[in-house]
């Protein structure tokens, strides 16, 4: 299956729209004041069974309830949110692992499928869809790339959504304050106060999530071989739409959550590096070396 630059920009719009989407339905969790409502709350005594919902026993209230417990070997609810957001994130280390390096090969082609696509633009008949479909297949062989790979990072979407639930529904955060912060608030609320303490933590946030999302491209150029292509520097807009979106739910929803997002990001851009060198870097000069000493 090849996908047409058309449909491509519809399924970017499409996962955008979906991602907000998600966070608004999350915003449930709260009440129009910025509260968590009663019913959604997760307490030490609240009940882990399969009644509350099969998503919420599975995921939310486990990582709700170790949120909790690290909270009473440290202390501070805010190191509960912190090491649970490290632990799932090696959790799910694996798959980004495989889905990281699918994408990292499939930016690196780009360019060259690029020229595929413009040798066969306007050329809408079966035959030359199929003669460029096997380009393309042909194009992914060579260069080791599974078309499916990236899609492994919707694995771990659940589990981060779960993360990002569990972090909203922990009542004792709302009571709770941390580098002099109450985390319970939310930083607009404030920050129209003059407190401008949660104003810093929102610029924090808004730089690590553009370098969590940049990354990627920075790394990229490390390859020698690496070309922008087109839909790369489309893409540029939506991360900044991606960066203004994250800002505005950190300003309107508890202040503990934009350190959930700081955490969040700083591990992304760590393993995003570690991934690069460790496993596409590393791998693809142990294979020159071998083929070096073949050719010998």
């Amino acid at each position: 299956m090849v996908l047409d630059v058309r449909t491509k920009k519809y399924l970017k719009i499409f996962a955008l729209f979906a991602f907000v989407l998600v966070l608004t339905g999350c915003a449930n969790n709260l009440d129009a004041k910025g509260h968590l409502l009663p019913a959604r709350a997760i307490t030490e005594a609240t009940k882990w069974t399969p009644s509350a919902g099969l998503f919420d026993f599975i995921l939310v209230i486990p990582i709700a309830k170790g949120i909790i417990l690290l909270n009473n070997l440290t202390g501070n609810v805010l190191w509960g949110v912190v090491g649970m957001t490290v632990l799932i994130n090696l959790i799910i280390l694996p798959i980004m692992i495989k889905s990281t390096v699918s994408m990292q090969k499939m930016q690196l082609i780009q360019p060259e499928m690029q020229k595929i696509q413009d040798r066969y633009k306007g050329k809408n008949d079966q035959q030359s869809q199929m003669r460029m479909s096997a380009e393309i297949q042909a194009l992914y062989k060579k260069n080791n790339v599974s078309m499916f790979g990236g899609f492994a990072t919707f694995l771990s979407l659940p589990i981060m959504i779960a993360m990002w639930q569990s972090v909203q529904r922990v009542k004792i955060l709302y009571s709770a304050k941390a580098f002099g912060l109450s985390l319970g608030v939310t930083p607009m609320s404030q920050i129209t106060k003059g407190l401008w303490g949660y104003a810093v933590i929102i610029v924090i946030m808004a730089l690590t999530q553009f370098a969590a999302i940049e990354i990627n491209n920075f790394m990229l150029k490390r390859n020698p071989n690496y070309k922008e292509s087109s839909q790369q520097g489309s893409m540029k807009m939506m991360n900044y739409m991606m960066v203004i979106m994250i800002v505005y739910f950190g300003l309107v929803m508890p202040t503990a959550m934009s350190f959930y997002w700081i955490t969040t990001n700083v591990i992304t851009v760590i393993r995003t590096i570690f991934i690069q060198i460790k496993f596409i870097e590393n791998a693809k000069e142990e294979k020159e070396k071998k083929d070096a000493n073949v050719i010998r």
